[in-house]
């Protein structure tokens, strides 16, 4: 009887041994916070390179300040808050699903958006007025951060988000367009010179557009004699010089057709007049491309100084249906985003094709006689000025 017993425990001893040996458990894990040393820290960052958070494999065996906000990049996209990585963060960042560092929350209790809802008037199925004569729908609310304009031909929606754990507050804008209305490019002067620079506002408001973003800012690259890329500008060739090296931007195109869809290409798919043979009457060289044929882009180059920045992003999501992404960044309020995130939320939104615009000091966005992303307080001299934006009118 004693033998059975001794022959029970030892099984059970066994299978222990097996399943502690078969499921990594907390006590593995030290907690591991700046100025720590060893091999689990190199696992550590190898972890955190094969989610993307490093971008590079060239690292020591030290938790330093830059492993510490790489920690706090990966709990923000669990809403949490911390950068020490203890046996419990250790134990997420090692799982299957991991998350990496494109991942961009779907939403929830860090993520704050608007939260009221105005009564729209009767709309077709393309989000316009489906009384063509009536006077535009118009929807202000800073407070809650939604904002419309609604006519026959144009409708325009306007979402502000933040994202109270990772410190980031971004605005989407969709635009769709109907009878015969279309996406165009405004310039600063009559002459479409490309030359003469201008404030964002004085420049809309010259146009009368609705709604503006600034765009690849080829006037600087013009003004200071560098490459501009393959720039087409409401049917007119300003550059057909384009390169092709790894320099920053690497000057991809999003061409607008005539069926109102935004298809993206590299810098030297086509030449200027290839694009007017195809209809073309704008296309924008910055980049790099975010989102290609549905899919995010496998070529997005990775900023490894000072990733998080004020960016902007466009897309489409179909023909005459398109998506702005705005970040603030540089703000008590908003520390920016990296190239990666904007790809990732445009693809999450929808994006079928998408490129990255201007950023830093240059992004701007203007909504009937607003700049939504500059505190109203800024001095007119901290504003960018530019020759050229992406304006939508009525």
């Amino acid at each position: 009887m004693q033998s059975i017993y001794l022959r029970a425990a030892l099984l059970l001893a066994a299978l222990l041994m097996i399943l502690c040996l078969a499921s990594p458990s907390l006590a593995e894990y030290r907690d591991l916070t700046i100025g720590d040393r060893g091999e689990d820290v190199i696992r550590l960052k190898t972890r955190l390179y094969e989610l993307g958070y490093f971008k590079t494999a060239s690292f020591g065996d030290e938790f330093t300040k830059n492993t510490a906000e790489k920690i706090r990049l990966f709990l923000s996209k669990y809403g949490l808050v911390g950068t020490e990585a203890t046996a419990e963060v250790q134990e997420m960042l090692f799982s299957e699903d991991a998350r990496p560092e494109t991942y961009v929350a779907q939403g929830g209790a860090a993520i704050e958006g608007p939260t009221g809802q105005p009564d729209l008037p009767p709309l077709d199925a393309d989000g316009t007025l489906t009384d063509k004569t009536a006077e535009a729908f118009v929807y202000k609310n800073e407070e809650d951060g939604l904002w419309y304009y609604i006519s026959g031909t144009l409708s325009v929606e306007i979402r502000r988000y933040y994202d109270r754990a990772d410190n980031l507050k971004w605005f989407e804008t969709r635009v769709r367009l109907s009878g015969g209305n279309r996406i165009r490019s405004i310039f600063s002067d009559n002459a479409a010179s490309g030359r003469r620079f201008d404030l964002p506002l004085e420049i809309t408001k010259k146009h009368g557009a609705i709604l503006a973003f600034s765009d690849d800012f080829f006037g600087w690259r013009r003004d200071a004699k560098d490459i501009e890329g393959i720039i087409v500008r409401e049917g007119r060739v300003y550059s057909d010089v384009t390169r092709t090296t790894g320099k920053f931007p690497p000057l991809d195109v999003m061409a607008a057709l005539p069926d109102g869809s935004l298809m993206t290409h590299l810098p030297d798919e086509h030449t200027a007049q290839e694009y007017l043979d195809m209809g073309v009457l704008n296309t924008w060289a910055f980049g790099p491309i975010l989102v290609k044929n549905g899919e995010i882009s496998e070529n997005i180059p990775i900023e490894t100084s000072n990733p998080r920045q004020p960016r902007q992003g466009m897309g489409m999501l179909a023909p005459n249906d398109y998506i702005f992404v705005t970040v603030l960044g540089r703000r008590t309020d908003s520390d920016g985003c990296t190239i990666q995130w904007l790809a990732g939320k445009l693809h999450q939104i929808g994006a079928v094709e998408a490129i990255n615009l201007d950023g830093g000091n240059s992004a701007m966005m203007v909504f009937d006689g607003e700049m939504l992303n500059k505190s109203k307080t800024i001095k007119t001299g901290a504003i960018r000025q530019m020759v050229s934006m992406i304006a939508f009118t009525d």
